[in-house]
């Protein structure tokens, strides 16, 4: 049980927090924290102020502490997750942010739209840098080869009369024409790059997003696990597509599909956010 008095500074911290008194809020999470330092709830308070300030190291530190204390909260994971993605750890952000749908999903956490959205997002962020890192190598080719061309050029142009200008306006197009047919190569290829196009058995049916967690519905239909749980809520429980009578409890993980899509995204991360 929280201790009473801490839990005023956690009651007035709240009252701060909305009202955007960030810094003020965690001054109380933190008298609530030296009066209880078992309640993970003040650290992951104290995490979202300081999530909402920029301050990452912190987020990460308090978001580690919460989990610590109690392995099964999804805000921390959320939050850390969040902080890791900026921080462009990649890797260890995904593995959060997974375990903070999963939790949330078992959990039934009204957020859990938000998680799988960071879960996206961190997979979009992780795509663009290694794009950035590609491209940017694949400048440094272009001019390279350029380069070889322009160096051979000048070394043959040495070996030119100085007054043959016949010779060296046939040297002269015979270089342009090489450096605009490896800018032609290399133009190709950035096209072939861009023409994204994503698979339909990848996209929801309700949502026409890029699916996460795929499930089969009784009559063998996937969507995304929780546009379909939205649509529960919404409409009723039935399959949208045959209208027949469909349950939570009735759905199957499309785990082939769901491991097709994650390889699909590996390599083309810009479809994380279609």
């Amino acid at each position: 049980m929280p201790k009473p008095e801490a839990e005023q500074h956690k009651l007035l911290g709240n009252k701060l927090f909305a009202e955007h008194r960030y810094e003020d809020a965690i001054k109380e999470y933190s008298t609530a924290i030296i009066k209880d330092s078992e309640e993970r709830v003040y650290y992951t308070n104290r995490a979202l102020c300081y999530s909402k300030l920029g301050q990452l190291d912190n987020v990460i530190s308090d978001a580690r502490k919460a989990i610590s204390l109690d392995d099964s909260t999804v805000k921390a994971y959320y939050l850390l997750g969040q902080a890791l993605t900026e921080k462009k750890q990649y890797t260890e952000a995904l593995n959060k942010l997974n375990i903070a749908y999963e939790k949330a999903r078992e959990q039934k956490v009204k957020y859990i739209n938000d998680i799988l959205q960071a879960l996206l997002l961190a997979r979009k962020k992780k795509w663009d840098d290694a794009e950035a890192v590609r491209l940017e190598k694949e400048s440094e080719l272009l001019r390279y080869v350029k380069g070889l061309v322009i160096a051979e050029h000048d070394r043959e142009l040495k070996n030119v009369a100085e007054d043959d200008e016949e010779k060296k306006d046939e040297l002269k197009y015979y270089r342009d024409e090489r450096l605009s047919k490896i800018q032609t190569v290399f133009e190709h290829s950035k096209e072939n790059l861009m023409r994204r196009e994503i698979p339909d058995a990848y996209l929801d049916k309700i949502s026409f997003n890029i699916m996460h967690d795929p499930v089969f519905t009784p009559d063998g239909i996937t969507y995304e696990r929780q546009s379909l749980l939205d649509h529960f809520a919404r409409n009723g429980h039935f399959d949208p597509i045959t209208r027949r009578p469909c349950k939570e409890d009735q759905l199957i993980p499309n785990l082939s599909l769901r491991e097709a899509i994650e390889d699909f995204l590996k390599e083309n991360g810009w479809a994380a956010d279609y």
